[in-house]
């Protein structure tokens, strides 16, 4: 007989859920099962840290379910004596349930960002779930209906697991993510942090080796090395390593790939077979596309099933990382490589780390001595800074942001507006277009407009926010006003808004109006790049309703709402928002100014021809605005790598949907991002052969990511080189 001990929480200041539903389903379930007699559920209600304590006490249960709400590491919500929020941490939890060890095999903990606590409880408990992000209560209930079938057909915990998630893939929620199983530790020699987590994800053999910890040498260790080609001392080290480790260790380096090899599937194959990625950072692969790709795509799968580790080495390069890969290598250790004599020693770091040492720029000092950070701006308004641009003559690399100042930034109309708005008191402003569309480089040209107008300004860049503040919406609120008082540098007020009653955007709202406003009595700007980042988020349409509001405050004629009327707001997205809002009146997104940016005209790309010294005839112009569509980053790198003297116009319009030619690092990682996602290449493929896709959400995602435009009613490929390399690499 096993004993289920069903432990439920809901205190009065939280969000209502479905529990009663949640337990009387499983009950059912588990009576129609053929092994009903084998279990005995004992549910204890408004549980409080006590009776927690002595429910395991006095039942000595082998599962322990506990169902409610969850804060991430501050805890399960319980409930204190007055019904309230009584949050007890995964180091309280994992020290009660070390004493009950003996009986208890499996604890499930159906709550939002419980996995820090799954984390916890797993040193001493060999089964335990938790919720990596927040979860519906429709999804909780599915997985813990589908896991207790599990049980009640006489399956594992494992296979139970697996049946919860199938009960949620089969109702179409698509949260199938969420949950994360902790399993007994395979190898005694590690700790549980060093334990995969169970995702729907994992290939049979990921149980085998786990990351972040000591490895042998042997055919078994796997190694992805990760590197810009063509790229001096890049493409020599890379061979270097490759040649000393691959005789040792199992080694993929992408040059070895055999001709007709399906490139992106190998690629994510081999990340997922690899234990380590060792990844070359220069001035040059920072910008990489595909480098950063294979970054992110390592950090994910770490952080599923823990392989693999990132090993990053700086090339030579001792500027900050810009983001994305600021977030995925600050937070661990680099090796840095200098020079050709030092590539010994580099090797021999290398072989130490993967057998369990740490690589030797391993402290926040080592770090801050080995970065060289660059000189602030004169506009001091400590706004992410585009890509050093110290290139032959004078010339700009295309990668990144560019600086307002740049000789090679190209005006459109939307440029115009937004410049002229800006200079005005009381406006809002969208910028929208799809990926490296020059976006944000207009963002900082209009920040830098408002600077010039002596506006104060707070840039926000939702591509810093870290997914655990974007999964907690208290969290998130308290992170948007802390940027935004840091920025202005003023001193933090927000506990002392946080701690009232209100929800999220009366606090939000009154810390903008009763203290950074009135506070500044000055024109004050909020610019927001990567707003799409929100769009996928639970709380989204309240936040944006906020934002309108904000807007709409302007107009009211109450003396309190005259400080609104010094408030700017300037919003930047790739994704079309509307249909994500259902109410548009409590949209920003339709106010103010709202500019629409297009790839470059014919013209504009003659123009800059020129700016770059005329590298084209009129004829290779016309040839490459027929390629490429005004592509701006395309059009750019083109011209640059023409002007640079790298490579000469036809042989960039020869090569160029080649996966070694001028451009196929960018369309690599174009396709390595989709391929595994097939309603994308569907979707994708819909447009290259018959010019139509029929699901307007795919059509939404494609134009985002720049990979498809809409004329009319057609869906086209944005360029005619997408549409050469899609056509014959998803066919």
């Amino acid at each position: 007989m096993r004993k289920i001990l069903f432990l439920a929480a809901n205190p009065k200041n939280t969000n209502q859920l479905r529990l009663d539903k949640e337990v009387r389903e499983i009950q059912e379930g588990l009576q129609r099962s053929r092994s009903r007699d084998q279990f005995e559920i004992v549910s204890r209600w408004a549980v409080r840290p006590g009776d927690l304590r002595r429910a395991l006490l006095d039942h000595e249960p082998q599962i322990v379910h506990f169902s409610g709400h969850g804060a991430g590491a501050e805890g399960l919500a319980l409930e204190n004596n007055a019904g309230q929020v009584k949050l007890v941490s995964g180091k309280a939890l994992a020290g009660l349930f070390k004493l009950v060890q003996e009986n208890v095999d499996c604890v499930l903990l159906n709550a939002c960002y419980s996995a820090v606590q799954a984390e916890a409880i797993h040193k001493h408990i060999d089964y335990v779930i938790g919720m990596s992000d927040a979860i519906g209560d429709r999804a909780a209930i599915e997985f813990a209906v589908g896991f207790y079938d599990g049980l009640g057909a006489d399956r594992s915990y494992e296979d139970a697991f697996g049946f919860g998630l199938s009960a949620i893939a089969l109702e179409g929620i698509d949260e199938t993510a969420t949950p994360k199983l902790k399993k007994p530790n395979l190898n005694p020699a590690m700790d549980s942090s060093q334990q995969p987590e169970t995702s729907p994800s994992k290939e049979p053999d990921s149980q085998k080796k786990m990351n972040g910890k000591p490895l042998s040498k042997g055919e078994t260790t796997r190694i992805f090395i990760s590197y810009k080609r063509d790229a001096v001392p890049d493409e020599q080290l890379a061979l270097a390593i490759y040649q000393h480790l691959s005789q040792s260790y199992e080694v993929f380096i992408d040059q070895s790939m055999a001709v007709g090899t399906k490139w992106a599937e190998k690629i994510e194959q081999e990340l997922r077979r690899s234990d380590f990625l060792i990844t070359l950072l220069s001035a040059q692969s920072v910008g990489s596309e595909m480098v950063q790709g294979e970054v992110e795509t390592a950090n994910r799968l770490g952080s599923e099933w823990g392989k693999p580790a990132i090993l990053p080495v700086r090339v030579n390069y001792r500027e900050p990382f810009t983001y994305p890969l600021s977030a995925y290598l600050n937070p661990i250790n680099w090796a840095f490589w200098e020079q050709p004599e030092h590539t010994p020693q580099l090797l021999a770091e290398l072989e130490r780390a993967m057998a369990g040492e740490s690589l030797s720029i391993n402290s926040d000092r080592a770090k801050q001595n080995l970065v060289q950070r660059p000189p602030a701006t004169e506009t001091g308004t400590g706004i992410p800074q585009p890509l050093p641009s110290a290139q032959p003559l004078s010339l700009e690399m295309p990668e990144g942001s560019m600086a307002p100042e740049s000789t090679f930034y190209v005006e459109r109309q939307g440029d115009k507006i937004a410049l002229g708005a800006i200079q005005r008191q009381g406006v809002t402003i969208t910028i929208k277009g799809p990926r490296q569309m020059g976006k944000s480089s207009l963002l900082l040209k209009t920040v830098d407009q408002a600077i010039r107008a002596e506006k104060r300004v707070a840039y926000i860049d939702f591509q810093l926010f870290d997914d655990a503040a974007l999964g907690d919406a208290d969290r998130f609120y308290q992170q948007f006003c802390l940027t935004i008082t840091e920025q202005l540098e003023l001193p933090n007020r927000i506990d002392d808004f946080w701690l009232d009653e209100l929800g999220n955007n009366q606090r939000c709202t009154r810390y903008m109006q009763t203290y950074v406003l009135r506070e500044l009595k000055h024109p004050f700007v909020l610019a927001m790049d990567e707003v799409d980042r929100i769009f996928d988020r639970k709380f989204r349409s309240d936040f944006f309703a906020m934002l309108r509001n904000w807007h709409n405050n302007r107009g009211l004629p109450l003396p309190a709402m005259k400080v609104w009327k010094q408030f700017d707001l300037v919003l930047v997205t790739a994704t079309e928002p509307y249909h994500l809002i259902a109410d548009l009146h409590q949209s920003p997104f339709n106010v103010g100014e709202v500019i629409s940016l297009k790839d470059f005209t014919a013209a504009q790309v003659a123009d800059l021809n020129q700016r770059h010294g005329s590298p084209l005839s009129p004829g290779q112009e016309n040839q490459l605005f027929a390629l490429l569509n005004g592509h701006p980053y395309l059009v750019r790198k083109a011209l640059y790598l023409a002007a640079s003297g790298q490579k000469s116009m036809d042989e960039v319009l020869a090569k160029a949907d080649r996966d070694d030619g001028p451009f196929g690092d960018h369309l690599r990682y174009h396709l390595f991002r989709i391929y595994d996602r097939p309603e994308l290449v569907q979707g994708m493929l819909g447009a290259v052969q018959r010019n139509r896709c029929e699901d307007e959400r795919i059509v939404r995602l494609l134009c985002a990511a720049g990979l498809i435009r809409q004329e009319g009613k057609a869906e086209l490929p944005r360029c005619q080189l997408y549409g050469d390399y899609f056509k014959a690499h998803l066919e």
